[in-house]
């Protein structure tokens, strides 16, 4: 009898273990997933009035600053301009979600509707922004009147350890010991991003042009620099009527070291003259 006792008895606290096991997973699971929808808020920089809407979307490691020489510029002659800092970095909240290309445009365009700006926009991307960009054009064409990509990520592109940032412009592949941790995780789920970029839908005509620096990294072979300049190509190639202008004089920072020719493209999507009379005012 009591042998049989026992035997109730673990099998009723075996019984307790297992509930409280699988209500932890799911109450872990659930948190999970509210997390990864969550409403992140972001560190963002408005410019200018009126029409078009111009955003801004920053490379792997770096902030809304690195458009410092264009933002202005544009937003005083061509319309209402945004950058922002993506979640996780300087005055944005903590990513809840993945850093893949689905998430990130997701929060984007929750800002952009907290902000209260309407589409449709020109999205202007550098490097990974560039890619994330690629995912909104091809996702939310309706929502896009250009795109200018300023020598952005390629959808198969293998993104490095030390893939070129503002602490890191010498060097193509150099290594870069402290990245900071947001950046590592974009950089972990940037294989992924370009997978939703590479099955996302071909859209069809929206305004693009692909802005590629012909600088060469130190230490780059011309087989590396000759596959750099292909992968740029194939980016032209995946949206109807892209122009390509290969950017002489200029790094991988073309909006830094060649910000005319950023500037120039932004102005010819947008429609807009020297002195702002083509701005349509809200």
């Amino acid at each position: 009898m009591g042998s049989e006792l026992e035997r109730k008895s673990i099998t009723f606290e075996a019984a307790v273990l297992i509930f409280s096991v699988r209500f932890v997973v799911l109450l872990a699971l659930t948190c999970a997933s509210a997390l990864s929808h969550a409403t992140v808020s972001h560190r963002v920089q408005t410019q200018g009035s009126g029409r078009p809407l111009i955003i801004f979307a920053s490379g792997l490691g770096d902030t809304l600053d690195v458009w410092h020489a264009v933002q202005a510029p544009i937003a005083a002659e061509c319309g209402r301009t945004m950058s922002y800092n993506r979640a996780g970095y300087a005055g944005s909240q903590p990513p809840g979600g993945p850093r893949d290309a689905k998430t990130v445009v997701a929060e984007l365009r929750e800002e952009l509707r907290r902000q209260g700006l309407r589409p449709p926009y020109i999205l202007v991307g550098h490097s990974l922004g560039g890619l994330y960009m690629q995912y909104f054009a091809r996702q939310f064409a309706s929502e896009v009147s250009g795109l200018v990509l300023v020598d952005s990520t390629h959808w198969n592109q293998q993104l490095l350890l030390g893939a070129p940032n503002e602490r890191a412009v010498g060097r193509r592949g150099q290594v870069v010991l402290f990245m900071d941790f947001i950046a590592r995780r974009e950089l972990a789920d940037s294989a992924r991003a370009g997978e939703q970029v590479n099955t996302s839908p071909i859209p069809g005509f929206i305004p693009t042009i692909v802005l590629s620096s012909t600088g060469v990294f130190r230490g780059e072979t011309p087989a590396a620099r000759a596959h750099a300049a292909n992968l740029q190509q194939d980016i032209v190639d995946s949206f109807t009527g892209a122009r390509h202008i290969r950017v002489d004089d200029s790094g991988h920072y073309i909006q830094k070291d060649r910000p005319d020719v950023v500037i120039k493209a932004v102005q010819d999507l947008a429609g807009c003259t020297a002195n702002g009379s083509d701005v349509v005012t809200e």
